[in-house]
């Protein structure tokens, strides 16, 4: 990246990230368990003209579209994890993806060796979001 930035925003936009895709894996989870993108007759429907009831198709095209967008998102998460090293990819997934409690590497790693391991799991993060989004949309998750 060209602005070089600090620990503490490249775990700010990292959480971030991790944030979206726990919740994007939530809401396919929702969607595929809750809509029937199949097409269907519903003997039971009122013959009403109101609006309400003619915006079914658009409806289900908004979902199936929201669907889509969620799982590329969460395919794009998942390879960069098959590009981060396997240290790197452990210390993302107890740090951001099952984080459980916060003092998880006292017994794993010396205060240096976390910060060290940490420094550099974050710039190889950074690094392959980078091959996906533009630094200015990464810099952008600062903002928000």
């Amino acid at each position: 990246m060209e602005k070089n930035l600090t620990l503490k925003q490249k775990d700010y936009i990292v959480r971030k990230i991790y944030k979206t895709y726990q919740r994007a894996q939530l809401d396919i989870l929702y969607l595929t368990q809750h809509y029937n993108y199949y097409p269907q007759v519903d003997m039971f429907r009122v013959k009403d003209q109101s609006p309400a009831y003619h915006r079914g198709d658009e409806k289900i095209m908004r979902q199936l579209e929201r669907k889509q967008h969620l799982e590329n998102f969460v395919g794009l998460i998942q390879q960069v994890h098959t590009h981060l090293s396997s240290e790197a990819y452990d210390f993302i997934e107890h740090e951001y993806i099952n984080y459980y409690e916060a003092s998880w590497w006292v017994t794993f790693y010396s205060r240096a060796s976390y910060y060290r391991i940490k420094h550099k799991a974050l710039d190889e993060f950074m690094e392959c979001i980078l091959v996906f989004w533009s630094e200015e949309e990464i810099l952008a998750l600062l903002d928000s």
